[in-house]
């Protein structure tokens, strides 16, 4: 490159078949907040994905897409190693825990600044779980998604400048991993005084890149942080484009106009394959799709109403077709590549006559029953390529057995919304493994804990005593063999009362081109995406 004069004219020849908004997005690089002219392409990582953030404040988010740009901007006191879901140090050097595992403590990285320019300090530390955990405090936000996921937290302590202190109400397993979660990210106080509800369009934080800006439905632009503290990010910008359309997002990539994407459809991997300029990144996640059913609304509080409807699809079949090799039929809630996952539960396997018995058993009147409404999102996701596919598929099957369904697509965010309202009999939804715990799935997605506030996870709305005490004593132990039993046990409990249909397990598969070098997939399904680049 000779120069960002000769590299924005390689760019200009690519757009001249590229979509009519590259070229707005590239120029923007130029034009927003005072940044320097046109950038080559070396100098920035465009990344299409299906669907646009939902808030860049992590405390108010629970999606990959808005998780997957906190990853960038914003610092943990740990974090999880590059390819793997195992805690590494972050912004904490150590730590250590008590002898009756309800005090640990952190000793925090010293010299290191927000991008703000303020200091990363252990009242930021506390300042950063207050606002989540504490009703009463100034920067609360009754829509906070995780205040229930540090509901053991009695409080944090300032032990010193650079020592954070988390007391905590009983010893608890998955607390460690639970601090490398995205919500767990450590926020700037001074930024979120500054803009309080408005913060998660202002995100500063301590991670490889600092934001720019974000164009809702368009792009989020982000600049790399000359001050991080651990190695720079590779490029300086990261664009992540939203793109609904998976067509389209095939044609940035071939055309230049984007150098990575996400949701690939599985009807264009052939095409992927074969071309000379395009490679294929993939790798098992920790992912799961499933048909939650309302357990709290008639008739699907009826355990055989549930049964027979996990009796009337046709999984299998279900996968193949939708997935085409990117995905696996899922048994339970539990991923195979997460630790505790059973196998050899009870199932439901396809049989429509099963199905049309265990109706007449509930009294089922068919045509006389009012259509169960069925939500799906309008856009793929990481754990579905194509949800408007899966629940016409869905359809069709409980039509056999005389169940009609009314299928309600929506925008992944209205979705969302409709979800936490209660608002469905049906949905189409999934989880990626924050953790690589499986309380992350069992307790995060099935507990009764997890059923009420304005984002219950448990969309299921599923209670069962036996199952929560089970639960919870699972998260008390340290003892690996003795949580892997509880468990086991749990996810009994479960295949007998189906609150859910589990449909796959997928993999996280992103296409880029060839020259992009250092891309790193987490099992999460977010990339790594300050290791990327383009090689000279």
């Amino acid at each position: 490159m000779t120069g960002p004069g000769a590299a924005w004219g390689s760019v200009s020849r690519r757009l001249a078949i590229a979509p009519a908004w590259a070229l707005s997005f590239l120029m923007a690089l130029g034009c927003r907040g005072g940044q320097p002219g046109p950038v080559g392409p070396a100098d920035r990582l465009v990344v299409a994905r299906s669907t646009d953030a939902v808030s860049l404040d992590p405390a108010r988010t629970n999606d990959i897409e808005s998780l997957e740009v906190a990853e960038q901007v914003y610092g943990r006191l740990v974090r999880f190693a590059a390819g793997r879901l195992e805690p590494e140090p972050d912004l904490a050097t150590s730590w250590s825990v008590s002898d009756d595992g309800t005090i640990w403590t952190f000793e925090l990285r010293p010299n290191v600044r927000f991008q703000d320019g303020t200091p990363v300090d252990a009242e930021a530390v506390v300042f950063s779980f207050e606002r989540q955990i504490i009703p009463e405090h100034p920067n609360h936000e009754p829509d906070f998604a995780w205040t229930r996921s540090y509901h053991n937290i009695r409080r944090v302590i300032a032990a010193g400048p650079l020592r954070v202190q988390f007391e905590i109400d009983r010893p608890y397993a998955p607390f460690l991993a639970n601090l490398a979660m995205g919500p767990a990210a450590i926020v700037s106080p001074t930024a979120v005084r500054r803009w309080g509800h408005e913060f998660g369009r202002h995100p500063v934080g301590a991670g490889p890149y600092r934001f720019v800006e974000w164009i809702p439905g368009d792009r989020i632009t982000l600049e790399r942080n000359p001050d991080y503290w651990d190695q720079p990010a590779r490029t300086r910008y990261l664009v992540l484009l939203a793109m609904p359309d998976s067509r389209q997002r095939l044609q940035a990539l071939e055309s230049g106009a984007a150098d990575v994407i996400q949701q690939l459809a599985p009807d264009d991997l052939p095409l992927v394959r074969l071309h000379p300029d395009l490679r294929l990144v993939m790798t098992p996640a920790a992912l799961v799709s499933y048909l939650a059913m309302n357990t709290q609304r008639r008739p699907l509080n009826d355990p055989r109403i549930r049964r027979a409807i996990a009796h009337a699809i046709r999984t299998e079949a279900l996968v193949k077709l939708v997935y085409q090799g990117l995905g696996i039929p899922a048994i339970g809630p539990l991923p195979p590549n997460v630790w505790g996952a059973r196998s050899d539960v009870v199932t439901y396997p396809y049989d429509p006559a099963k199905a049309r018995k265990l109706l007449a058993e509930a009294g089922w009147q068919g045509a006389l029953e009012p259509a169960l409404k069925l939500f799906a999102p309008s856009a793929s996701t990481q754990y579905m390529p194509s949800p408007e596919r899966v629940a016409g598929i869905i359809k069709n099957c409980l039509a056999e057995v005389g169940i009609n369904v009314e299928v309600i697509l929506s925008d992944p965010a209205d979705h969302q919304r409709a979800l936490w309202a209660g608002e469905h009999d049906l949905a189409l939804h999934g989880w990626f493994n924050d953790n690589g715990d499986p309380d992350n799935f069992l307790y995060t997605l099935l507990d009764s804990d997890n059923t009420t506030g304005s984002r219950p996870s448990n969309i299921a709305f599923y209670s069962n005593g036996w199952f929560h005490d089970v639960i919870g004593m699972a998260q008390r132990t340290t003892d690996r063999t003795e949580r892997e039993r509880l468990y086991s046990q749990a996810q009994a409990i479960l295949a007998i009362d189906v609150p859910w249909v589990p449909l796959a397990h997928s993999k996280v598969v992103f296409a880029a081109r060839t020259n992009v070098r250092g891309l790193v997939v987490q099992p999460s399904a977010m990339g790594l995406y300050r290791w990327a680049e383009h090689p000279p």
